[in-house]
């Protein structure tokens, strides 16, 4: 049996999911009129959805402006998107993020290693971390939105003398 914290990170992603293939079909902005309308047709309870939508507003998933009657997806939503995404399809080549940041940041510190653990990526060294995964090349949202770009250093690798650790680190067959 689901818990209820897990029931309303599915139905999280599931929304923020459809609001991001709703808005690439359509050519214009994405309206918060035309949403609702959407969600009427969709399964469920019209309100429960729309008070999802609120929600998802209020935790800075979306960003909602009644005047111009518009969402957008945040990059905190897009983040929340590819960390839940199971999209492991591998091109055989290594992303690699390295990263020194000061300790009066440590809590942004923390979140980016939580980040980046749940979209794949593991610790090779101290401060080097690899990820063989291809959605892995979004980082650079996260590191964005976290206001760390000094900090940071990304690599996609090709060829590298520690491939036989990463794939043992990755269980890829060698």
């Amino acid at each position: 049996m689901r818990t209820d914290q897990e029931k309303i990170k599915s139905i999280t992603i599931n929304i923020l999911k459809g609001l991001s293939e709703f808005a690439d079909e359509i050519i214009g902005p994405l309206t918060f009129s035309g949403l609702k309308r959407n969600l009427y047709y969709m399964e469920g309870d019209p309100r429960r959805l729309t008070n999802n939508i609120k929600s998802l507003e209020r935790r800075g998933y979306l960003k909602i402006n009644y005047k111009s009657d518009s969402v957008v997806l945040t990059n905190k939503g897009r983040i929340k998107l590819i960390e839940s995404s199971t999209d492991n399809r591998i091109d055989g080549k290594w992303r690699m993020l390295s990263f020194d940041i000061p300790e009066q940041m440590s809590k942004k510190r923390d979140q980016l290693r939580r980040s980046i653990k749940r979209i794949g990526y593991r610790q090779v060294q101290k401060s080097l971390w690899a990820c063989p995964f291809s959605r892995a090349d979004q980082i650079d949202l996260i590191i964005k939105e976290l206001e760390l770009k000094q900090y940071t250093a990304y690599f996609l690798v090709e060829r590298t003398d520690i491939e036989k650790h990463l794939k043992r680190l990755f269980r890829i067959k060698l």
